[in-house]
């Protein structure tokens, strides 16, 4: 028989009540999320704007993407991706996304007055932690609850404790095998999980750090390639090395 407080409340009623209110919060953040894209942490970016040159920006990113193809760069996932010119109610520009783990060059191109602009930007995307937080806390409550009510409190304190860590153990296998999963930005961002997933199972070793340089290198250089091709076609000079020159910001800050 489920115990009963003195309140008249029984220890299910407990668990809808739990259950009721992580639905509406997993309801709140969706709505959030349908408004609002995850914040990019910039970590470099460069531009440029051809005067009296005009091209596609689709036939553009193909190029790009065909350059890129050449270069058989691993592990990597192309999209694109549309971002708002403002805040809400403004309109998009698509842009060609290259992901990698969780680093994503945002690559655009755009015709501008007489001319042709193309930006590049090399971010890490950090989504909202509220939502995988909320999923953690109400795994924790649940698993707490249904413990507390054949063990008692405290048996069931220590075994939710055992729980959380072998929970953590197992995320940290699932991100090291599948670093390049979008869902592990979700799981990075959970505050103290994340940090000691990311802290032992995703170090910042010289392999990884090299292999960053690598995929930063290989899409500049494909998108210097295919612009400088284009102006060549269309009897223009190719920009320089200190014109492709990106700026960048603490591109190993972690």
């Amino acid at each position: 028989m489920p115990a009963q407080t003195t309140s008249g409340f029984k220890t299910d009623d407990y668990l809808m009540v739990a259950l009721a209110v992580i639905i509406g919060c997993g309801l709140l953040y969706a709505i959030i999320l349908a408004v609002k894209t995850p914040s990019p942490f910039v970590k470099g970016n460069w531009s440029t704007l051809i005067e009296n040159f005009q091209a596609s920006p689709k036939e553009f990113y193909v190029s790009v993407e065909r350059a890129i193809a050449s270069r058989q760069v691993p592990d990597i996932n192309k999209s694109r991706v549309d971002w708002k010119e403002g805040g809400l109610f403004t309109a998009f520009r698509e842009y060609l996304r290259i992901s990698r783990e969780k680093l994503v060059f945002d690559i655009c191109a755009a015709p501008y007055g007489t001319g042709f602009f193309i930006s590049w930007w090399l971010a890490e995307l950090r989504p909202s932690a509220i939502g995988p937080t909320l999923v953690v806390l109400g795994i924790v409550f649940l698993l707490y609850d249904r413990l507390a009510f054949y063990f008692g409190f405290a048996t069931a304190s220590i075994y939710t404790l055992i729980g959380l860590i072998l929970i953590v153990l197992l995320l940290g296998i699932l991100v090291n095998r599948s670093p390049g999963a979008n869902w592990v930005r979700y799981v990075l961002v959970i505050p103290l999980i994340g940090k000691m997933i990311e802290r032992f199972f995703m170090p910042p070793t010289y392999y990884r750090m090299d292999t960053e340089a690598m995929f930063k290198a290989s899409i500049e250089q494909s998108v210097k390639e295919v612009l400088n091709q284009m102006l060549q076609a269309k009897g223009l000079r190719a920009l320089t090395e200190l014109e492709l020159k990106p700026i960048m910001r603490d591109f190993f800050q972690k």
